[in-house]
């Protein structure tokens, strides 16, 4: 039996859901995790000097081109709302561990801190941090076995990547990433067997003109 659209919108979002309170250790998460804060602003979870921090890591990762980066996408305040809402002890300080380790490379390349570079020198350290941090490592002896919503992805740096996977997922599942950055069809019609590709062709939201 096929699925309509909504059901199988319905399947991605729990999907999402599951690997997002994974990626925080937590048991689950509510829809609603998604949602930026609106109206007055509020209170950080983190303090200033890491939400800075955060918010500069989170533009370098996904950095503004011709579309808002993940500043412009809400995602610094989501991710933060996350990390006081639902994440778990261990996780929240596996992150804070990776913010830190990423300031410290900046002041030892640049002598100065992660926040106080520009995008380039940003850039400049996070690249070959991004390459340690994420380089494959044996599995510890009794981990657990990897499954669809937890791949095996043992890694050098274990809080940077569920920081850059968190910023990465929060990015493209935000309202200006599926407006702006991807291409979304809610009926994409009949199957086309070739699709041209120009310099202007975005990625897709859905499953695409299939």
């Amino acid at each position: 039996m096929e699925m309509d659209h909504n059901q199988a919108a319905a399947l991605d979002r729990r999907a999402l859901l599951q690997r997002m309170a994974l990626l925080l250790g937590a048991t689950a998460i509510p829809a609603e995790a998604f949602a930026a804060a609106k109206g007055r602003a509020r209170k950080h979870y983190l303090s200033p000097a890491n939400y800075a921090l955060m918010s500069a890591v989170a533009e370098t990762i996904v950095p503004a081109t011709d579309t808002p980066g993940a500043i412009g996408a809400g995602v610094p305040v989501r991710l933060d709302g996350m990390l006081g809402k639902w994440a778990s002890a261990t996780t929240r300080q596996k992150i804070l561990d990776a913010l830190a380790r990423i300031n410290a490379a900046a002041m030892t390349a640049q002598k100065k801190n992660f926040v106080a570079l520009t995008p380039a020198q940003r850039e400049a350290v996070l690249l070959p941090h991004d390459a340690a941090a994420l380089k494959s490592v044996t599995p510890p002896p009794g981990a657990p076995k990897p499954h669809f919503f937890a791949p095996a992805n043992y890694v050098t740096d274990d809080g940077y990547l569920k920081l850059k996977e968190l910023v990465i997922a929060l990015y493209y599942n935000s309202e200006m990433a599926m407006t702006k950055e991807l291409v979304y069809e809610h009926n994409p019609g009949t199957w086309q067997p070739s699709i041209k590709i120009t310099e202007n062709s975005r990625p897709w939201a859905s499953t695409g003109p299939f």
